[in-house]
């Protein structure tokens, strides 16, 4: 059968391993597998919405390629142009199903939309293929079991979990032919690895805390590749794509100590390659640092989230302490590693002094790269839903479309107008002198003035919107600081 993948997020490129793990079992099963990706379209144009443009080059494609089956990962900030796109598939007589986050934590909404024929409430790997035989056998019996679906009544089908994949080192490498080989070659991030599968930890802000509960007895939520297995992949990417450095997509590269302790001591001799990594700051100290940059590790993400005890701790759930931020971002710097900074402002309980909490700790600790986002109260966490119970959302979450402009939590005491002037501003206030900042004020004010929260879709003012934000986000590059340059050679 053809198979036509689709990835949302334009807003960040990014290579969608989930998806390339699906599409290399699907090839394995002789299904013929293409994927239309969003991020050739995150930067605004002047006279078309991005979603326009999307949906132009996607019925381009689906004319062209006439696939049998599409398959969409869905997130929440592009539920509306996936809905979309569902139905450009629809009317080409294509079977749709829908996957992802949000397919799996909230199946019978997305069952809900009348253009989507089926939804994985699960790891596509092992349930696709099987998916794409129960097709092709003219829908005889029921879809294997993770596949949810309506009946000739209409009424959706709660068709169980699957299982968690238990043994990593059995699936195929991800399906690079998917994309073209820039992606592989980018200087600062390279290609992609996956190492492990699952974060532990309950922050109430994050979906991996529902993802626990809903797969609980159905295999261990966190699991681990071999080394050999990961070694033997990055020798495959260097071999074929001469890629000249690896991001480890693990959300805790550093969760297993002894397992990183051991990658560390194999890698330079098996690949000698620079590579990123994400983690806790409460798994990052001396020993490891001094592994990793031992190793070649050059860049270690490392999530702040906000810089007042209170919220991070309490509202956050995030349980790391001001020593431990401290600690983490200064041995990663004595171990001449580049630090980048995860930070999120509009938390239920924010206020313009714990903003400035979370302003004044990047300036004390000096990452080489921030990156600062506003809360979004993703459906199915702990925080979201308790939003949700208190009224304080503003409109409907799946109407959005990024984290970054849009506000969707009413705060009392901050505007959403000013939450958008600092974030688009915060790099400023981190990175230039005090004594610039009223020059800074006034020009988030002025932001504020030209990005609204609140605009009808698909207008022009929308459209000015878009180009606004875009220009104060390229402009963050002429700020003072370190450029992010990965050596390779």
């Amino acid at each position: 059968m053809k198979v036509l993948f689709v990835y949302p997020g334009y807003i960040v490129r990014e290579v969608p391993l989930n998806l390339l793990y699906v599409s290399a079992c699907a090839r394995a099963r002789g299904h013929e597998c293409r994927l239309f990706h969003f991020s050739e379209f995150r930067v605004p144009e002047w006279f078309r919405s991005t979603g326009d443009r999307i949906a132009e080059r996607f019925g381009t494609i689906l004319d062209e390629y006439r696939p049998d089956v599409v398959g969409f990962s869905v997130m929440v900030q592009d539920y509306q142009v996936t809905k979309r796109l569902t139905s450009l598939a629809k009317k080409r007589g294509a079977t749709v199903i829908w996957g992802g986050i949000e397919a799996i934590l909230e199946p019978l909404r997305c069952l809900s939309e009348p253009d989507v024929d089926f939804v994985c409430t699960g790891e596509g790997e092992a349930v696709f293929p099987e998916f794409l035989a129960f097709l092709q056998n003219g829908r005889t019996g029921s879809p294997p079991r993770g596949i949810w679906y309506r009946d000739e009544a209409g009424k959706p089908i709660d068709n169980g979990r699957p299982d968690l994949i238990a043994d990593l080192d059995a699936l195929p490498f991800p399906d690079r032919e998917l994309l073209p080989a820039r992606y592989y070659r980018a200087e600062l991030t390279g290609a992609n690895v996956m190492t492990a599968r699952g974060c532990p930890f309950p922050c109430t802000f994050c979906q991996n805390q529902r993802l626990m509960d809903i797969f609980r007895g159905h295999g261990s939520f966190v699991r681990y590749r071999s080394l050999e297995s990961v070694l033997q992949e990055m020798e495959w990417l260097v071999k074929t794509y001469d890629s000249p450095c690896f991001y480890m997509s693990d959300e805790i590269f550093t969760l297993n100590r002894a397992r990183v302790l051991e990658f560390c001591r194999v890698y330079p001799s098996r690949i000698g390659r620079p590579f990123l990594v994400q983690t806790r700051v409460d798994r990052m100290d001396e020993e490891l640092a001094e592994a990793v940059s031992r190793a070649g590790c050059v860049l270690v993400n490392l999530a702040i989230e906000s810089g007042n005890d209170e919220i991070r701790c309490q509202v956050l759930g995030k349980g790391t302490s001001r020593e431990q931020i401290e600690k983490a971002f200064r041995v990663v710097h004595e171990h001449g590693m580049m630090s980048s900074s995860f930070n999120m402002i509009g938390v239920p309980g924010e206020t313009l002094a714990s903003i400035w909490d979370t302003i004044e700790v990047n300036r004390k600790l000096k990452p080489d790269r921030i990156l600062c986002s506003i809360f979004m109260p993703l459906p199915g966490t702990e925080l979201g839903e308790s939003c949700r119970a208190k009224g304080m959302t503003r409109g409907n979450v799946y109407e959005t479309t990024n984290y970054y402009s849009q506000v969707t939590v009413d705060l009392p005491g901050i505007r959403p107008r000013t939450l958008i002037g600092y974030q688009g501003f915060f790099d400023w206030f981190v990175l230039l002198p005090r004594w610039l900042h009223p020059a800074v004020h006034a020009l988030r004010i002025l932001y504020q003035l030209a990005v609204p929260p609140d605009l009808p879709r698909h207008t022009p003012l929308r459209k000015a919107r878009e180009i606004v934000v875009e220009f104060v986000y390229q402009s963050k590059r002429f700020l003072p600081g370190k450029r992010l340059k990965v050596k390779t050679r």
